[in-house]
């Protein structure tokens, strides 16, 4: 049961406006694609050669080498952290918690005294979130 759709019937002088309009949409013809071409290299032949000055590329390098020696220092930084977080890293998880101190405490032997598995839970729920 689809209703039929309802047709309008325009009157006839706007319908023929329309059409008008209609056929009236301006094209690009090879002379209007040449003009704007011509237009173009005008516009772009007043620009500089080089887009960017000397003394900008400096600073761009300059940038480059202190991004390059600020990455070298954090890396530095971080090896020595991992180096001091790896001592405490008794099941070899690649993290301090409280599982570390669980192995330290059941190892046979424990290398460290009470004091020292105390130490280290401490320093594993701490706040301020610093490790040994």
């Amino acid at each position: 049961m689809n209703p039929e759709p309802e047709t309008v019937e325009l009157p006839r002088d706007l319908v023929e406006r329309l059409e008008r309009l209609d056929r009236s949409v301006s094209m690009l013809t090879p002379a209007v694609d040449r003009q704007v071409r011509e237009a173009a290299a005008v516009h772009f032949a007043e620009r500089p050669d080089s887009a960017r000055p000397a003394s900008r590329r400096w600073a761009v390098l300059g940038t480059l080498a202190a991004s390059l020696v600020a990455g070298a220092f954090l890396v530095r930084m971080q090896t020595g952290m991992e180096a001091t977080l790896l001592a405490n890293d008794i099941d070899g998880s690649g993290v301090v918690d409280i599982l570390d101190a669980f192995a330290l405490a059941r190892m046979d032997g424990a290398p460290g005294s009470q004091a020292e598995i105390d130490a280290l839970i401490g320093d594993i729920v701490a706040l301020d979130g610093t490790l040994p």
